[in-house]
C-alpha cells in the first residue's frame, strides 16, 4: 500500500490524468444518470488499488454523513496568498440527496440542451453542475469526474466546454473554484447543521461576492461545436458534419462573387470582414440571417471586421478575484 503522500499524489494525478484524456476521446455510452456518472468515475479512478490506494474507491458513492455533522472543504486559494481560503459545505449524502441527484439528472438531456442558445445553455450548465457539486457524490474526485461528465455532456448538446481554460493559471483556477463554491453554497445553507460551518459558508460567499459567478465563466468557456468546425474545417467536411451551416457558407459564397465582380481589389479584406461577422454570428448560436443589420452583403460592403478576440470569442482575460466585497 502506497502511505507517502506526495508519491501517492503524484501516482494518482499520473493515472487519473491519462484516463481522463481517454475519456474525452473515448467517452462512457450512457444516458447521464447515475449509472452514467458512476462509471465516469469508476474509468477515471480504475488503476489506484492495484497501486494500492484505496480512496476513492472507484465507481462507488460516499457514505452519508453522521447526524449531527457537517462535511466543510477548506479550500487554499493560492493566486490570494496565505491565509486566503474558501470554505464550503457539501451534502449530508442521505437519502433526500440522492432522490435531488436523480432529479438533477434529469435535466441532463442533450436534446433539449442542444435547443438552447449560447447564455441559455451557459446558464442552464452551471445550474446543474452546482447542483451536482453540492451532493458531491463521491467521496474524492468529484471535480475530476464532473469536468468529464459536463464535457460529454456538452458534446452530445453541440457544444464544445472548455474546462482547461481555468486550469492555466492559480488565479484563473481560483475564480473557477470561488465561483463553483459561491453556487453551492446558496444550496447549502438549509442543511448546514453547525453554527460554525454556517459562518464559514457565509463567510465565503461575502468575502468573494463581487468575482464573476459559474455562468458568466461558463459563457467564456462555450462555444457551438458548428462555429468551431465552420472556424477550423475545410467547407466540405465542415458542411456534412453541420448541415445547418449551409447558409454560413452560401452567405460566404455570394459574397465572394460580389467582390469579384464589382471590387476584386477590395476582395481579400472585405471577405475577411464578411467571415468574422459569420463566425460572431455562428459563435452567438444563430445559423441564419448574417447579413449585417441595415445593410445587404450582396450589394455593399460589409462592416467594419470584428476583431480577432470577437471573431473567435475569446474572453478579455479576469482581473485579479477579489479578495472581499
Amino acid at each position: 500500500m502506497t502511505t507517502d503522500p506526495t508519491r501517492r499524489e503524484k501516482l494518482e494525478s499520473q493515472y487519473t490524468r491519462q484516463r481522463v484524456f481517454e475519456l474525452l476521446e473515448n467517452p462512457v455510452q450512457g444516458n447521464f444518470d447515475v449509472a452514467h456518472l458512476k462509471e465516469v468515475h469508476r474509468r477515471i479512478f480504475q488503476d489506484l488499488p492495484a497501486l494500492g490506494i484505496t480512496n476513492p474507491p472507484p465507481g462507488k458513492f460516499r457514505e452519508p454523513v453522521p447526524k449531527g455533522e457537517d462535511w466543510i472543504k477548506k479550500r487554499p486559494l493560492k493566486s490570494l496568498g496565505d491565509g486566503a481560503f474558501s470554505f464550503i459545505c457539501y451534502s449530508p449524502m442521505e437519502k433526500d440527496d440522492l432522490n435531488q441527484l436523480d432529479k438533477t439528472l434529469q435535466a441532463a438531456n442533450p436534446a433539449k440542451l442542444g435547443k438552447l442558445n449560447p447564455q441559455n445553455f451557459a446558464k442552464s450548465m452551471s445550474e446543474l453542475y452546482a447542483r451536482l457539486d453540492y451532493v458531491h457524490p463521491f467521496h474524492e474526485g468529484n471535480s475530476r469526474t464532473l469536468r468529464v461528465f459536463t464535457h460529454q455532456l456538452a458534446k452530445e448538446s453541440g457544444y464544445e466546454l472548455d474546462w482547461e481554460r481555468h486550469n492555466a493559471s492559480d488565479r484563473k483556477r481560483d475564480f473557477l473554484y470561488i465561483a463553483r463554491d459561491r453556487e453551492v453554497g446558496k444550496l447549502a445553507f438549509p442543511t448546514i447543521r453547525k453554527d460554525a460551518a454556517l459562518q464559514l459558508a457565509v463567510l465565503t460567499s461575502d468575502k468573494y461576492g463581487a468575482n464573476p459567478s459559474l455562468q458568466e465563466l461558463l459563457e467564456k468557456s462555450i462555444r457551438p461545436t458548428r462555429a468551431l468546425a465552420f472556424e477550423q474545417l475545410p467547407e466540405k467536411e465542415a458542411r456534412e458534419q453541420h448541415p445547418e451551416l449551409g447558409a454560413a457558407f452560401d452567405d460566404l459564397k455570394r459574397a465572394g462573387e460580389y467582390y469579384d465582380k464589382k471590387m476584386p481589389d477590395k476582395k481579400e479584406a472585405s471577405m475577411q470582414a464578411v467571415k468574422a461577422h459569420i463566425q460572431t454570428r455562428l459563435n452567438e448560436g444563430e445559423t441564419q440571417n448574417f447579413t449585417p443589420e441595415k445593410q445587404d452583403a450582396t450589394k455593399a460592403e460589409p462592416t467594419k471586421a470584428p476583431s480577432a478576440r470577437a471573431a473567435n470569442a475569446k474572453p478579455k482575460e479576469e482581473p485579479e478575484p477579489e479578495r472581499e466585497r
